[in-house]
């Protein structure tokens, strides 16, 4: 029981309360929650390998039978509910899963939190959680469970704990919307890496690693998806989609004035509100990061890729490339396929 008692204080923000009697009933009520869950331990749910694990779960909930569970492959679980929620648990490894597709409740440290398709939620070891049917809908998750070493070691790299104190600060899971496309291209990412993990172990732990920086770096330093009580109107989210799409990409700002149903102050503004840029550095963005993934996916010729996405200058183009990602076109689809990087 010691341990559960020590979980609490990984909250920075319980520690913050000035009322001591108000932190003492918080206390208590998260340790009687604790105590009374189901306690995942690392060593029986991550490989020591590979430091993570990548799984995928089907939940569907019926109205008589029994509850039970399916393996269909190592990390393929079918899960058939009859109770309205799933047992509570708390584990002593971080993880972040993504809503693929349908509805889940999710439960945790005493609150709720209704999910949808696209939304990215991240679980610290202290938290409390489960979840629960809404409205008999079919839900599906990609999971990634990992060390909390990886956290660590990326800490210490950037010589800064900035994104672990947002990270752990809020009492609820920190979520974020992602985009179809970027919801399609990390559920991509996790069923590649998860075929790695049976078949390339040291490859497997490399692109894990990355993936978490990558994850941890973007949604903890920068905040344009995240989830606020200010939240974004269905147009705007609507509009990004739209605009992420390549022919209406390779056109640019005309085409999202054009697309916006507002004027073009209004529209400025909410891009400063809601995302923290200008439409022209969006756009920007939005063609850096799908350059880079045709320069890793195909063979193209990268003055081909570079034109077809509405960039008038090549030199603009690398200079832009160079300062998203640190190096040179060519060097970044080298580097990405290469599969033989010693650890």
């Amino acid at each position: 029981m010691e341990n559960n008692i020590n979980l609490l204080f990984f909250h920075p923000s319980l520690n913050r309360h000035s009322d001591e009697k108000h932190l003492y009933i918080v206390q208590l009520l998260l340790y009687i929650v604790i105590v009374s869950t189901i306690a995942l331990k690392k060593d029986d749910f991550i490989p020591v390998p590979a430091g993570a694990n990548i799984t995928f779960h089907r939940l569907v909930w019926e109205n008589s039978g029994k509850s039970e569970s399916i393996r269909a492959g190592s990390n393929l679980r079918f899960h058939t509910l009859v109770d309205d929620s799933t047992a509570l648990h708390t584990h002593e490894f971080a993880e972040f899963f993504l809503v693929v597709s349908g509805k889940v409740r999710h439960l945790i440290n005493g609150e709720t939190q209704e999910l949808q398709s696209g939304m990215l939620v991240f679980v610290r070891p202290t938290d409390v959680h489960g979840y629960e049917n809404l409205g008999n809908s079919l839900c599906e998750i990609v999971n990634v469970a990992f060390r909390l070493e990886f956290l660590l070691d990326l800490s210490s790299y950037l010589g800064n704990d900035f994104f672990l104190r947002k990270y752990t600060g809020p009492v609820v899971s920190p979520i974020f919307k992602l985009s179809v496309a970027e919801a399609e291209d990390l559920t991509l990412r996790l069923i590649r890496m998860n075929a790695l993990q049976e078949t390339a172990t040291d490859l497997a732990r490399l692109k894990i690693k990355i993936l978490v920086a990558e994850v941890f770096t973007r949604f903890f330093f920068e905040t344009e998806t995240a989830l606020s009580k200010d939240s974004r109107p269905d147009w705007f989210d609507a509009l990004c989609v739209n605009i992420s799409k390549k022919e209406n990409l390779k056109v640019g700002l005309a085409v999202l004035k054009k697309l916006a149903p507002c004027t073009q102050e209004h529209l400025c503004k909410c891009f400063r509100k809601y995302l923290d840029k200008t439409p022209t550095e969006y756009i920007a963005e939005l063609r850096i990061r799908r350059a880079a993934k045709e320069i890793v996916e195909t063979d193209r010729k990268i003055l081909a890729v570079a034109m077809d996405l509405g960039f008038q200058s090549l030199s603009r183009f690398y200079g832009m490339f160079r300062k998203y990602y640190g190096i040179s076109p060519a060097k970044y689809r080298l580097l990405s396929r290469r599969n033989d990087i010693p650890l």
